[in-house]
């Protein structure tokens, strides 16, 4: 039955669908214009702010979702032709113990916070969150229905705060240029207000949010009364300059260079942004938790760049928008080294491919029409390769100039609903290659938000001069009920053999038909010694696209509860109860590795994070009998909060798979045929990160990093695999033991001088370590095994160092019209 699910679900739908339930109603606030702006300074003694009807009688989200909050809050909102005033008291009878900890910009530490979303064109699909912390810190937060919050998205505002005698205070200024809103003559926006007492560990809102309804935006009152306002120009430019001190091992002397580009915002209309950046530079930002890749498929790394950071959820649709493909390795970075001739040597061998720049035009028509389009250009990335005996330098492409390209449609539906229709395309002209995919995917709700059907449909082509286009697609349909206590899911998914967005998005395997069934029964109110629970049993039945084959069949279950002390546990278990063939791990096509059954438990304790030190606890235990597999892991987190100020957490994580069964090698045996070589091995990773973080006000911080990884492949065994997909005893006795370590650190100085200006100094520091089993001289080098001889030996690797300093400063077109007035 679950392959073919499609009238099954059409079935439920079309009966649940008349099951609509009373919505509650909504909570409604109407702002008058004021004359004369409030000066944000955190004291409310304006007479702007007197005789203003307040939004109040909030109302518990957590911990006792649907119970009055635990102290009174009023929330008065004006405006003006120029932007939003909002004023909050906060009472609080105990103002000594409002909880105040520092954190950089966009981080919530552990203390008291305000924040009001303002959904500007009511249709529950994007809003806009403003937070301040009750130490003053900006919190600025993009929420969308289908990629919930992203605090990367950052906007330009000005907040004040002041603990008084009877709580705390919040005053803040939000100017149009901050928002996207329609241009007509009144306005009903969505809003919602949000208030955090930490000690309490308490959050409640103005407008009543129901935790067994599915959604949040569509859980938001209603604001009423702003008229007669035309949206600014929204022209902003922040230029930037940055200088560089580096040196890496293959360098005997230490190197300079700098960089200056520039980011522009520009207004097109009230409601669309175009954003751009020219010539960037992101040698500021994170460095990669890099790990030694076992397995057939591709690793996935988050991407820190914050232009591809922020601004972007609209095009994250069906994984076809992978942000880390632009400005990559350049595909012809291992190429490089088998294109030099005898006597020359490689001088520079690019890592990433140089950006250009790139372009971001994205808003939302009157009609609820969202559209986003995306284009970036990389240029030519040269290496460049030196005779050794005459000096004489050659370029080698690495990489030629490449376009990258996407459109997107997204309509908002009634009902919490969407479709959406979108296209990428990758074009390199000199290598006459391009790729396209075209998509679409919807949701469609029923009225009372109960129960709604998803659905997705994606085709890939790529094409290549001389050769036939290359043509793959998936889908996806999917029927749930998905607000209330008890909810469930039915999923039915294909993804073709011949399917790969992966020039601009990210698939880690095709070839696959999955069929999935999740239940889940959640308890949002306290029960006995519990303040929640999280319950899901789920099921799994996956085989090829082509041939049509059985691969596996998993069933699961797991548990999270909060406790009444605020302590956290929870639980899972995955069970594998007959063989699965992996089709994958072999690396010939046609040929599968039979896994045996297998068994998995995962245990996790969080602590109440209002406490000075704690420790989070993970672990793990898997078993499979046929090959002896055992593996477990333990993962520790110390965090010590020294005070307000300075923060130190510690994750230490040791991860142990013996008798682990996996790919060596494809060769040849004594009559030429091809022979899959697997081993048994023992792999160990250690991952050890050290992060402390000390902030000399709500504006300027200084945050260090420090990761250590480390993980041995030692092998005991080597098997043939059998075309049954059984393993053989061999005679292969190549020496494969590997030691691999990635060692950095990464520490930033931010000071945020002015809003939307920033001066950042970094220092960076790299050691990758690469050892494996050999013979020398007839006498064999084994790999270290020991934790801290390892760590001594990498420590005295040669290391990557880069020192930089980075100004950005923030030009507002209507500030600047205003100073020369």
């Amino acid at each position: 039955m679950l392959r073919k699910p499609i009238t099954l679900i059409l079935l439920l739908l079309s009966l649940q669908i008349l099951a609509i339930a009373q919505q509650p109603a909504k909570k409604e606030l109407t702002i008058v214009r004021t004359i004369f702006p409030p000066k944000i300074d955190g004291l409310l003694d304006d007479e702007t702010w007197k005789n203003i009807v307040p939004a109040t009688d909030f109302i518990q989200v957590n911990p006792y979702n649907g119970n009055p909050a635990s102290f009174n809050s009023e929330v008065k909102i004006v405006y003006d032709d120029n932007a939003i005033y909002v004023g909050a008291m906060m009472y609080d009878p105990y103002p000594d113990s409002i909880l105040t900890e520092l954190s950089e910009r966009d981080d919530i530490g552990m203390t008291d916070y305000f924040g009001i979303y303002f959904d500007c064109f009511n249709d529950y699909l994007t809003s806009y969150g403003f937070y301040v912390t009750a130490s003053g810190v900006q919190i600025d937060i993009k929420s969308t229905e289908a990629n919930g919050e992203d605090n990367s998205w950052d906007a330009v505002w000005k907040s004040e705060v002041r603990i008084v005698e009877n709580g705390w205070i919040a005053e803040l200024k939000i100017p149009y240029s901050a928002l996207r809103f329609p241009k007509q003559e009144k306005q009903v926006w969505g809003l919602q207000i949000y208030r955090v007492i930490n000690r309490y560990r308490e959050n409640s809102s103005w407008n009543f949010i129901n935790r067994e309804e599915d959604g949040i935006n569509n859980q938001a009152g209603v604001m009423k009364g702003i008229e007669n306002i035309k949206p600014p120009l929204r022209l902003s430019f922040v230029p930037y300059v940055s200088g560089y001190l580096q040196k890496s091992p293959e360098t005997k002397k230490w190197g300079y260079s700098y960089n200056y580009g520039l980011d522009v915002k520009y207004g097109l209309n009230e409601s669309f942004t175009l954003d751009m950046t020219l010539i960037p530079d992101f040698g500021q930002v994170q460095s990669d938790d890099e790990i030694y890749n076992l397995s057939p498929f591709e690793v996935y790394y988050d991407e820190r760049r914050p232009f591809f950071q922020e601004g972007t959820e609209l095009f994250d649709k069906g994984d076809v928008f992978y942000t880390r493909r632009i400005g990559a390795k350049p595909s012809g970075y291992y190429d490089v080294y088998d294109s030099v001739s005898e006597g020359e040597s490689i001088v520079e061998n690019p890592l990433n491919s140089q950006l250009i720049n790139a372009t971001k035009i994205s808003g939302k028509t009157r009609k609820k029409l969202g559209v986003g389009i995306f284009n970036a250009v990389t240029s030519n990335t040269w290496a460049e390769a030196q005779n050794d005996i005459s000096g004489e330098k050659r370029k080698i492409l690495a990489e030629a100039w490449t376009n990258y390209n996407m459109l997107v449609l997204d309509q908002a539906l009634k009902n919490n609903s969407f479709v959406s229709f979108y296209n990428t395309n990758v074009l390199t002209p000199d290598n006459s290659y391009s790729a396209n995919v075209t998509g679409t995917e919807f949701k469609l709700a029923n009225k009372s938000n109960m129960y709604a059907v998803r659905g997705q449909g994606i085709l890939s082509q790529k094409y290549n001069k001389g050769s036939k286009p290359e043509l793959g697609y998936t889908y996806t349909a999917n029927f749930g009920k998905i607000s209330g206590n008890f909810q469930f899911e039915l999923e039915h998914e294909v993804i073709s053999n011949t399917y790969d967005p992966n020039d601009m998005g990210f698939l880690r395997r095709n070839n696959s038909v999955q069929e999935s069934v999740n239940f889940r029964y959640n308890i949002y109110k306290p029960f006995g010694i519990f303040l929640d629970m999280f319950n899901n049993v789920w099921f799994s039945y996956e085989s090829l696209y082509a041939p049509n084959e059985y691969t596996s069949f998993d069933f699961g279950y797991s548990v999270r509860g909060r406790f009444k002390n605020f302590l956290t546990a929870w639980m899972g278990t995955r069970v594998s109860p007959v063989d699965a063939y992996d089709y994958f791990e072999p690396r010939v096509d046609g040929r599968y590795f039979l896994v045996p059954p297998s068994y998995n438990v995962r245990l996790g304790l969080s602590p109440d994070y209002r406490k000075r030190f704690l420790v989070d606890l993970r672990g793990s235990i898997s078993v499979s009998p046929r090959y002896d597999q055992k593996g477990y892991s333990i993962s520790m987190g110390p965090r010590y909060r020294v005070n307000d100020k300075l923060m130190f957490v510690f994750n230490l994580g040791y991860y142990f798979r013996g008798n682990d069964i996996g790919y060596v090698d494809d060769t040849l045996n004594a009559v030429n045929e091809d022979v899959i070589i697997f081993g048994k091995r023992k792999i160990d990773t250690w991952e050890n990160i050290l992060e402390a973080n000390y902030k000399f006000t709500n504006k300027s911080s200084l945050a260090f990093r420090l990761r250590h990884y480390w993980i041995t492949v030692q092998y005991n065994d080597y098997f043939d695999l059998m075309e049954d997909g059984t393993l053989n005893p061999s005679n292969y006795s190549e020496l494969n033991d590997i030691s691999f370590n990635s060692f950095n650190i990464d520490m930033f100085y931010t000071w945020n001088f002015a809003p939307g200006s920033e001066l950042i100094v970094a220092w960076k520091n790299s050691i990758n370590t690469f050892k494996e089993t050999a013979i020398v001289d007839g006498i064999l080098q084994d790999i270290e095994t020991d934790y801290f001889s390892n760590l001594n030996n990498t420590l005295s690797s040669p290391a990557t160092n880069s020192f930089s300093i980075k100004f950005l400063y923030y030009l507002d077109y209507q500030y600047l019209k205003g100073k020369r007035r």
